[in-house]
């Protein structure tokens, strides 16, 4: 891991945090009935986890060479955070289900260079199976968009 890597890591486990903070503002409720909070703090502190476990390979693989950030493709990072960046602000207004599957088609289609059949029977069934578990095992309120519900 570079140096770089490294201060990313370090970087993101910061942003981590402070959201980890934030979400816990909310209320968490439980496993049974989540509240608002339950899947902001959820997300944050796996989110923390992982960028620890980064800057932890990195500690110990100093010296090693590692895959760095160049190597796995600037483009695609950059497209991958652009999307996540759209689909936070269409959320709201297409749904869960719709903006799901479609981040969900560009990740597979565009990023992952898979056959369209495959791009789209995965998003669909990914996007249905996360909104039975959240929405009706969970019962957490998630966007309709223009269809309701």
């Amino acid at each position: 891991m570079t140096g770089r890597d490294r201060g990313a890591a370090a970087v993101l486990l910061v942003f981590g945090l402070i959201a980890l903070e934030e979400a816990g503002r909310l209320r968490f409720g439980s496993l049974a009935r989540p509240g608002p909070g339950f899947f902001p703090v959820v997300l944050a502190a796996g989110f923390s986890l992982v960028c620890t476990g980064l800057l932890v390979i990195a500690a110990r693989a100093r010296g090693a060479d590692a895959v760095s950030a160049a190597r796995l493709g600037w483009p695609k990072i950059g497209a991958t955070m652009a999307a996540l960046f759209v689909y936070t602000l269409v959320l709201e207004s297409a749904g869960f289900v719709a903006a799901t599957f479609a981040l969900l088609v560009f990740f597979f289609r565009a990023l992952e260079r898979q056959r369209w059949l495959v791009a789209v029977a995965s998003s669909l069934v990914t996007a249905l199976v996360t909104y039975l578990v959240f929405k009706v095992w969970l019962n957490v309120q998630l966007p309709a968009g223009p269809w309701g519900g």
